[in-house]
């Protein structure tokens, strides 16, 4: 595939990916809508309620997500009662955030949407097709690492 010039930005890997994530984000966001999360939000409470307690830059590797977009969106989901920050037992210096009660119910109310939204991709694309885009995806994170 000849790329060489800008009419064919459209082959650049990073411009398109980025147009799909919104795209997927925006799709998710929408089905998450009811419930007032947003798919960064609930991805945030999946991550705390799957590792435990972590702090901000810990929860940011995970998801590779920069810590001021971390902070940004635990401080709603703290202001909703959502998760929890305290300092840390061991180092003062460092916040460790965990999921509430309220934030594993709403994390519950969240699912099935999210599995809605996900079975609406997966019958677009088809299985086969489906299993090779998620391959894809992860053999594109492993070249650029």
């Amino acid at each position: 595939m000849d790329c060489s010039d800008l009419s064919h930005a459209r082959c650049c890997a990073c411009g398109s990916l980025r147009k799909t994530t919104r795209a997927i984000t925006q799709f998710f966001d929408r089905h998450l809508q009811p419930i007032g999360l947003r798919s960064t939000q609930c991805s945030l409470l999946l991550a705390v309620s799957l590792h435990g307690s972590l702090s901000v830059s810990e929860l940011g590797e995970h998801l590779l997500m920069d810590q001021t977009t971390v902070t940004r969106n635990i401080e709603i989901l703290r202001k909703h009662g959502y998760v929890s920050v305290s300092k840390d037992e061991q180092d003062a210096r460092r916040k460790s955030i965990a999921i509430t009660e309220s934030g594993a119910q709403k994390l519950m109310q969240a699912m099935p949407l999210l599995q809605q939204a996900q079975a609406k991709i997966e019958q677009g694309l088809g299985e086969k097709d489906m299993k090779t885009f998620l391959r894809l995806l992860k053999q594109i994170e492993q070249i650029v690492e």
